[in-house]
């Protein structure tokens, strides 16, 4: 006889023992549930204590407004970043891009809403009407050139209206731009 048609012909004559395989199995599975939930738990009680942060739910783009965008929630304490804040201040919006589930840290906050900002500590922001856009949003690294010549390697987008680019280029190197931007000569390169 067929080793599969006589366990089957066993089991019908013996329910009993189809029965206990089927409890034996589900005891089997539940102990690998309940030791799986310990191993968490210890794992979490040997990260220590932990800490309320400000965590971005979606990803953010500069400029965007924090308030909605952000919830608190605890975090073990050796994955804080040392400039993690806690709260949203009032009317803050994103300096820079923020990933969903990243921490808030103070750089990536800026106190008020608009351009400026955005301009980073030591820049300061001139208007480029390109000739040829170079489709750069808010938040974009860029290179402004004129002539074949590189004017600012380290700028980024803070603005747009209507055809016109705010770009935040380092101070000793805006009066070079402002004046490529002034004589239309001055072309905006996207950095990846």
């Amino acid at each position: 006889m067929n080793p599969v048609a006589r366990a089957r012909h066993v089991l019908a004559r013996r329910p009993w023992l189809y029965w206990s395989a089927v409890l034996a199995l589900a005891a089997a599975a539940g102990g690998a549930v309940a030791h799986g939930a310990a191993r968490v738990d210890d794992a979490r009680r040997s990260w220590g204590t932990s800490r309320d942060v400000l965590v971005a739910t979606v990803d953010i783009a500069p400029g965007d407004d924090l308030a909605t965008r952000t919830e608190v929630r605890a975090r073990p304490l050796p994955v804080v970043p040392d400039a993690t804040i806690g709260s949203v201040p009032a009317g803050a919006t994103a300096r820079q891009h923020i990933a969903a589930g990243e921490a808030v840290v103070a750089v990536d906050v800026a106190p008020t809403a608009g351009p400026q900002a955005l301009i980073p500590s030591g820049s300061v922001a001139v208007a480029v009407a390109e000739a040829v856009p170079s489709g750069a949003a808010v938040g974009d690294h860029v290179v402004a050139v004129a002539g074949g010549v590189v004017l600012a390697d380290a700028a980024v987008v803070v603005g747009l209206d209507a055809g016109t680019v705010l770009v935040a280029v380092p101070r000793d190197e805006a009066a070079l731009v402002a004046q490529a931007a002034a004589s239309g000569d001055l072309a905006l390169l996207l950095v990846p």
